[in-house]
């Protein structure tokens, strides 16, 4: 799980990551800079890996120093935190089977690092730092995701049934934890939590939500957690960073007056978060984001963040075109009191890592046909999709010409398709074969075709009868797939959507129009009985056709 040998060290080195991003910052007693974010593959997946990176003089910063990586897993959302023995705490997440673990150094400033076993400290995730309170204990903010948040399968959705934005204790510096109570903030997004000890005793937790910074109270020290509000600190749905400095005011790095990802600041409070008497604007520019914060032993700021990771792009080209930075600035309390940089040791936008040209092993990372052979092709997308997700990927990197198509060929690759999907395993040799079809009738796809204004127009005319899409390919003189194909690709939705869409238009006329009962209309819209009428109907509009009547008839 933990790579710290050189040579297998090599295999992340930049010129092997194709983006970058979520970084998080820690800084030794003797100036020691550690920085650790995460890559690998094309997007956040299975397979990523969270490493560190280090610098002695805040300028020049290593190749990774030490990586988590497991096979067939994922690696994410990583943290740094020197607690107060001066242990530096390695934090990563890991999913399937959802937990944080850590590793820790005894000594970060040493010149051979030693880390620990890495261990468990909970479920699921931790992006942001813990706290230590006065009393002593250290909280760990650990958040377990609802389904469907994460950018992958649903199969990868946590198992661990309570979803809320928790806090972990542990009172014997981490030798052991406990889970205390949680937060439930509505519209929470990715939860992101921190905590704060407020000046009265209680904690306050903010969340990363959909509509800016949700928040939450303590009275017993994390154990049960307040009704939710909105701590009115907005932000574009994105990871902030709090804390408290030494002088005793706090500080946030949110994004202000913002279009998006931008505009990313310091701000200070002396009134324990009411109101803000101070900003520092860090980085103007767009697509900046995920802060991590450190207040040095020396006096300084250090403030970690991303730029235009580079993930979720359809090529190597739209890779190229974005920074894929990870920044760093180094500021002083009076610098963000002045609002401009002014102590001669402070910086803004320093690079700790930026990539460049990709060497990695992968030589098609985004699987470009133009760039495999036929059979090479198929195999790739034999790898880990269905049949259905098969087909649409073969014809999303070959599109069909919609002028002139020799309807031999539509009927060879309606035969080619039925064939391979009669094989549930999947076959690279017939797939090899739709491919190599698919290719030859590849062309320019023209915004609207005669062929689909003759699809919409016997739509319209049959739209009460059951759909039978071999019957209307039959009667249009074209193959059933090509038809269904040009369709889509021309229009945006199936010929059954567009279907259901133009039923739909015609019953919402009859309820406004009309003194027509329910079940009346639901035959005349052609849809068998007026229980799946009145389902399809509040499943597209929200509300009964009853309702939608009351509301709009004169």
């Amino acid at each position: 799980m933990l790579i710290t040998n050189p040579g297998e060290l090599r295999k992340f080195y930049a010129d092997q990551r194709i983006w970058q991003g979520i970084p998080s910052v820690e800084v030794t007693k003797n100036g020691r800079v550690f920085v650790t974010f995460y890559a690998g593959g094309v997007k956040e997946e299975i397979g990523n890996y969270a490493m560190v990176v280090m610098s002695d003089d805040g300028v020049n910063f290593t190749e990774p120093v030490v990586v988590a990586y497991m096979d067939d897993y994922r690696c994410y959302d990583p943290c740094l935190w020197i607690d107060p023995l001066g242990r530096l705490w390695f934090t990563w997440s890991i999913c399937p089977d959802d937990a944080l673990f850590a590793s820790i150094c005894d000594n970060p400033d040493a010149d051979v690092l030693q880390w620990g076993e890495p261990f468990k400290v909970g479920h699921d995730i931790m992006m942001n730092k813990p706290i230590v309170l006065t009393t002593g204990e250290w909280l760990f903010p650990l958040a377990v995701w609802g389904p469907g948040i994460r950018s992958l399968p649903p199969q990868f959705d946590s198992k661990t049934p309570e979803k809320g934005s928790f806090v972990y204790k542990t009172s014997d510096n981490g030798k052991t934890f406990v889970r205390l109570g949680r937060a439930d903030v509505y519209k929470r997004h990715f939860d992101e939590h921190m905590v704060l000890e407020l000046q009265d005793g209680r904690l306050w937790m903010l969340v990363r939500t959909f509509y800016g910074i949700g928040q939450a109270f303590s009275s017993d020290r994390g154990k049960t957690w307040s009704t939710d509000s909105d701590s009115g600190l907005g932000g574009p749905s994105s990871r902030f960073h709090i804390c408290r400095l030494k002088s005793g005011r706090i500080l946030l790095i949110n994004h202000v007056d913002f279009d998006k990802r931008n505009n990313l600041m310091a701000l200070l409070s002396e009134d324990d978060g009411k109101t803000w008497c101070a900003r520092l604007m860090l980085d103007p520019r767009g697509e900046v984001s995920y802060p991590d914060v450190k207040e040095a032993d020396h006096g300084y700021i250090y403030i970690t963040y991303d730029r235009e990771r580079g993930a979720y792009k359809k090529n190597m080209g739209e890779v190229y075109a974005s920074a894929r930075e990870i920044l760093l600035a180094r500021v002083t309390e009076a610098d963000i009191l002045a609002g401009e940089v002014r102590d001669p040791g402070s910086y803004l936008q320093r690079i700790v890592s930026k990539l460049g040209e990709y060497h990695g092993k992968d030589t098609n990372p985004f699987g470009e046909p133009q760039l495999y052979s036929d059979r090479e092709f198929a195999c790739k997308l034999l790898e880990r999709r269905n049949n259905e997700e098969i087909i649409q990927s073969v014809f999303d990197a070959y599109p069909l010409k919609c002028w002139e198509q020799n309807i031999s060929y539509q009927l060879k690759m309606d035969e080619l398709i039925a064939d391979f999907e009669d094989d549930s395993y999947g076959d690279c040799d017939k797939l090899t074969q739709i491919i190599a079809l698919a290719r030859t009738m590849a062309g320019h796809l023209e915004p609207m075709h005669p062929t689909v204004e003759r699809i919409q127009k016997w739509v319209q005319q049959n739209v009460r009868e059951d759909m039978n899409l071999t019957r209307m390919a039959g009667e249009l003189g074209i193959s059933r797939f090509y038809m269904c194909h040009l369709f889509k690709r021309c229009t945006g939705t199936t010929i059954l959507d567009y279907r259901n869409e133009l039923r739909l238009t015609i019953a919402k006329q009859e309820l406004i129009g009309s003194d027509k009962k329910i079940t009346e209309i639901a035959a005349l819209c052609g849809f068998g009985s007026d229980s799946y009428f009145a389902e399809m109907f509040q499943n597209s509009e929200g509300i009964s056709p009853s309702t939608y009547r009351k509301l709009h008839k004169k």
